[in-house]
């Protein structure tokens, strides 16, 4: 029987840390080990997992998804576990969700996602997808297929088989988040590997939300979404060609952010072009207190 291990990446949200936990360990096929990468959370999240034998934790400084993510697979994996289910902390597994990953059809090595459900609407998709033939907004328009291929949120109950562990090696820890997950799973793609989604399997999500909307300051993440687009156009296109698209990409869209009739237009309008200047530069290395439209944000806003 194959070895199964759980990663949960948590960041200053003990109490959805717990909820998502429960139904964990309420699973009718459980994991054979929960690893909780605990991101220098400061909200107690520390105390209450010394307090908790079952797990295995690992804590280190808030690296983002991405390094929680990264230190998680990267142990995991060298612990010996054939399959590794990773997920936020906000998520919350139905109880079959990973006896139905493993029952799904067997598609050799793969990346098997959950389909994310709306906590709020169970009607509706976590994720909106869009595709050239083909939108999922509803939970329907997944389930009439047994795997929908292509499509994946992770890491939202993604289940990674190690062989493409060991081919494609850890997601990049200098994304931070935003992007990273879709860097991971076109790289996935890139070397062959299936990435699908297995739409009996259900885990349910905060709905998204627009990202090109969101209110400042916080609209700080957009910056990583953006910078983080090259290597994404990268996996897809080729490393020459996907410069050249990520180039005209983030051209329109930051052009774009000066068209939009927003609030903070101005500050979203320099935040794309600091994220795509970045990005060009490979400076990987900003943090959110470093960006500097964020920094003049917040001066003029004192």
């Amino acid at each position: 029987m194959k070895r199964i291990a759980a990663v949960v990446v948590t960041f200053n949200r003990l109490n959805d840390l717990k909820i998502c936990l429960a139904s964990l360990h309420a699973q009718t096929r459980r994991a054979d080990a929960i690893y909780v990468v605990n991101n220098g959370s400061t909200d107690g999240t520390d105390e209450w997992l010394k307090s908790q034998p079952e797990l295995i934790v690992l804590t280190q400084a808030n690296l983002g998804g991405a390094g929680g993510f990264a230190t998680g697979i990267e142990r995991t994996f060298q612990d010996g576990f054939d399959g590794i289910w990773c997920m936020d902390d906000d998520c919350i597994a139905a109880p079959d969700a990973l006896e139905n990953l493993l029952l799904s059809p067997n598609i050799g090595p793969a990346i098997k996602n959950c389909v994310s459900i709306s906590v709020k609407d169970h009607e509706e998709l976590a994720f909106y997808v869009d595709r050239p033939n083909q939108s999922y907004r509803k939970v329907t328009d997944m389930t009439q297929f047994d795997l929908v291929y292509g499509v994946a949120s992770l890491f939202n109950g993604t289940l990674i088989s190690a062989e493409v562990i060991r081919a494609i090696g850890i997601p990049d820890k200098k994304l931070f988040i935003w992007g990273d997950e879709v860097e991971y799973m076109t790289r996935a793609q890139k070397m062959g590997f299936p990435v699908v989604t297995v739409p009996t399997s259900v885990f349910y999500h905060p709905p998204s939300f627009d990202r090109n909307g969101i209110p400042w300051p916080g609209a700080w993440k957009q910056y990583y979404a953006v910078r983080n687009q090259r290597r994404i156009f990268q996996n897809m296109y080729g490393s020459k060609y996907g410069i050249v698209v990520f180039l005209q990409w983030s051209i329109r869209a930051t052009l774009q952010q000066a068209k939009e009739k927003r609030q903070n237009r101005l500050y979203n309008f320099l935040l794309y072009g600091e994220a795509a200047f970045d990005s060009l530069l490979n400076n990987f290395r900003k943090r959110p207190e470093t960006i500097f439209t964020v920094r003049l944000y917040r001066y003029m806003h004192k």
